[in-house]
């Protein structure tokens, strides 16, 4: 059996503060995009890489197709090259996807 001590401190695990622009969110997530990194992805024309660098559920659901499929990361990564994404940002989503 485990004993509570009552005198124990309680912490939050999240932030109470809200996040006030994307460098802060993107810090709070994780994934160490730049401010730079994120408007490059917004401009590239297929918009799935912006859509995983900002919202967290279609990340993991990116992740969750990537792991399903079985392909190797490189074939992933080749795809992202094929449609623009920067070296850097390939790393930060290769390095989420063995961080998830």
């Amino acid at each position: 059996m485990v004993s509570i001590n009552n005198d124990a401190e309680t912490r939050s695990l999240r932030s109470s503060r809200t996040v006030v622009n994307g460098d802060a969110a993107e810090e709070e997530r994780g994934l160490g995009f730049d401010s730079s990194e994120i408007k490059a992805l917004k401009k590239l024309s297929n918009s799935q890489f912006h859509r995983m660098a900002t919202d967290p559920e279609h990340l993991r659901s990116i992740f969750t197709s990537w792991s399903q499929a079985m392909k190797p990361l490189e074939d992933a990564a080749d795809y992202m090259r094929s449609q623009g994404v920067s070296e850097s940002a390939i790393k930060h989503f290769i390095a989420a996807y063995f961080n998830h």
